[in-house]
């Protein structure tokens, strides 16, 4: 996980303790369709087909995605689940700041 900044990391856990996220990609484009996300985090080894899905309708809804700089198994193991996880999509942020970070970071 040296590869991921600490205050990304932080930010993401926070938004999973105080907000909603929903992980995965099926369950994530369900939500990016609607329009209901915030902010996607992709993991930088996700399938292209994921990343191209994600970043096309992310695009039509005007929601940031923000490649995280780490693979899709540290990024389960920051959100404390035993498997990995290649995209995360945030509902609610809770009281992150990562819809900041977002900002400064988004692609």
């Amino acid at each position: 996980m040296s590869s991921a900044q600490p205050e990304l990391v932080k930010a993401i856990q926070t938004a999973a303790k105080t907000g909603k996220v929903v992980l995965g990609y099926k369950e994530t484009i369900k939500l990016l369709l609607h329009g209901k996300v915030k902010l996607v985090v992709v993991a930088v080894n996700a399938p292209p087909e994921f990343k191209e899905d994600v970043n096309y309708y992310a695009k039509l809804s005007n929601i940031p995605v923000l490649t995280f700089p780490g693979t899709n198994i540290e990024l389960g193991t920051i959100l404390g689940k035993p498997f990995g996880v290649s995209t995360l999509g945030v509902v609610d942020p809770g009281q992150s700041n990562i819809l900041e970070l977002a900002g400064a970071g988004a692609q």
